[in-house]
């Protein structure tokens, strides 16, 4: 219906009939989301505000010791250990991070992890890391887009 109301409104503008300074309507969102909401991977699970310093605290919560990785130029593995936790401070848009068993755990393939993500009120980024048993359930890949959007892949 939008499309036509557009096309309506240059048709009369054409014609003379309405004036060269006539409005444009403006969809208006919806909240909660329109009822074609469909979640899935597509859906960003989480939104930071990228006009306030964003952090990034990991935390291992997978009970084995975890490799990750900003897929930048450098894409140097770093070790987390065990129930540690590690916060990277001034965190810049766009990222992307890998995070997996660590390469010496000789069932590294069969381990199956899953990304939990809470933002808190300071605009902090916390990343739980949890084994699982659903291979089709699991995460591998943490994107911060530069809106702000969170996806997990």
């Amino acid at each position: 219906m939008f499309k036509y109301l557009l096309i309506s409104s240059f048709a009369l503008l054409n014609a003379g009939v309405l004036p060269a300074v006539a409005q444009a309507e403006t969809p208006v969102t919806e909240n909660p989301p329109a009822e074609t909401f469909q979640p899935g991977f597509w859906q960003p699970v989480a939104r930071v505000e990228t006009d306030k310093p964003i952090a990034l605290k990991i935390i291992n919560d997978s009970g084995i010791l975890l490799d990750y990785a900003f897929t930048d130029a450098n894409l140097e593995p770093l070790r987390l250990e065990e129930n540690a936790t590690r916060t990277i401070e001034n965190v810049e848009t766009p990222l992307f991070l890998v995070v997996y068993p660590d390469i010496q755990n000789e069932n590294s393939s069969r381990i199956n992890l899953k990304y939990f993500v809470e933002v808190t009120e300071d605009n902090m980024i916390e990343l739980t890391i949890r084994q699982i048993e659903s291979i089709s359930q699991g995460n591998r890949t943490f994107n911060l887009q530069t809106s702000g959007a969170i996806f997990l892949y």
